[in-house]
């Protein structure tokens, strides 16, 4: 099961380890409070985790217009005085946002209602960005966007502290992000951030892809946490064409039918897959918090199934709803449950559908 081709196309699988992503608590139900957020004069970043019962960026500063000079978000719009008339362009409080605050006197703002979910995914593009800080606690930037630095130029708070790359490590002078702050953020390519914190996820849960909504069914084996299912995502492409370094993902399905990436998930081509990075364990087109399996991790599964001669077995599904019969080597004790979704030949046609598949490492 574990074998590395240098060409064609073959159905990935993801791995993480625990210290990639822990292990959650149990979920809570929704919180509900008051948070208290200091304005100061001039300009800073400002965010906040509690949906407001009327989430109006007019309404929510009501009591504060007379010491506010002006509230801009990412694209620009803004809530500003125009003549004796206050106008709102930006329209509702987006919690996932942070905001550009210019105050003429200091002040505090209070907001009550719901809070947010700490974990709900925030969209970052390639661009810049101010995005709301999310969880209660005050939390390491490095740490927070650990799964995502490929693609980060950097984070900048209100002080004009950064956390930015400088030769080959990453220099961290914003030190810790702080609850009620907004921050900066500068991509080079699109991604999606989810803050790190206790949630109800355990491994064997399924997991949801915040990109497209697909639920992936997951399973620990040995001290691995596995995807049990093959990635699916991105836009399928004929199997004549070659894939792109485009800002697409882009995937093949079998005899170009969408219909078998919905059974055995979508087929790719290796600088595809890595998102053209040469990085060995990279996060590629995984979901956050998820990333390619190095050659070592695949040793570490096949180890621990007994070897290679009777790993493929263990991991196999059992049966032939999709394998080709006899299959009677085939247990899937593991739980990985292979399926046999073949591959794209170099040369755009598609081989061994029912009869095998072959896993990118």
């Amino acid at each position: 099961m574990k074998k590395l081709y240098t060409f064609g196309l073959m159905i990935i699988a993801i791995i993480i380890s625990q210290q990639a992503f822990p292990q959650k608590e149990n979920a809570k139900g929704p919180l509900t409070g008051e948070q208290q957020i200091e304005l100061p004069l001039g300009y800073s970043f400002i965010s906040s985790r509690i949906i407001a019962e009327n989430p109006d960026m007019q309404d929510v500063l009501q009591n504060h217009l007379e010491n506010l000079d002006f509230v801009r978000n990412s694209q620009g719009f803004m809530l500003q005085k125009i003549g004796p008339v206050w106008v709102n362009n930006i329209g509702d409080w987006a919690n996932t946002e942070g905001y550009l605050f210019k105050m003429s006197t200091a002040d505090e703002l209070i907001i009550t209602g719901e809070a947010i979910d700490p974990q709900i995914p925030i969209t970052l593009l390639a661009q810049y960005q101010i995005i709301s800080y999310l969880p209660e606690q005050a939390m390491n930037a490095e740490d927070v966007f650990e799964d995502i630095l490929e693609n980060l130029e950097f984070v900048r708070n209100s002080d004009g502290l950064m956390l930015m790359k400088i030769g080959e490590e990453w220099v961290n002078n914003i030190g810790d992000m702080q609850p009620c702050e907004g921050y900066l953020v500068k991509m080079t390519a699109d991604d999606v951030l989810i803050y790190p914190g206790s949630s109800s996820f355990t491994c064997g849960d399924p997991i949801t892809d915040p990109r497209d909504g697909q639920v992936y069914t997951t399973v620990e084996i040995g001290t691995q946490c596995w995807m049990a299912e093959n990635l699916n995502i991105g836009e399928m492409i004929n199997g004549n064409s070659n894939m792109t370094n485009n800002s697409v993902i882009e995937k093949y399905c079998y005899v170009n039918d969408a219909a078998n990436c919905e059974i055995y998930g979508g087929l790719y081509q290796w600088n595809e897959m890595m998102e053209y990075s040469t990085t060995q364990g990279v996060q590629g087109i995984c979901p956050s918090g998820w990333h390619l399996p190095t050659d070592g991790e695949w040793t570490i599964l096949t180890d621990f199934l007994g070897g290679e001669s009777v790993a493929g077995g263990k991991m196999k599904e059992t049966g032939i709803t999709h394998w080709n019969a006899p299959n009677t080597g085939a247990t899937n004790v593991s739980g990985f449950t292979a399926l046999p979704g073949g591959f794209r030949d170099n040369n755009g046609s598609f081989n061994g559908l029912a009869g095998g598949t072959h896993f990118w490492s």
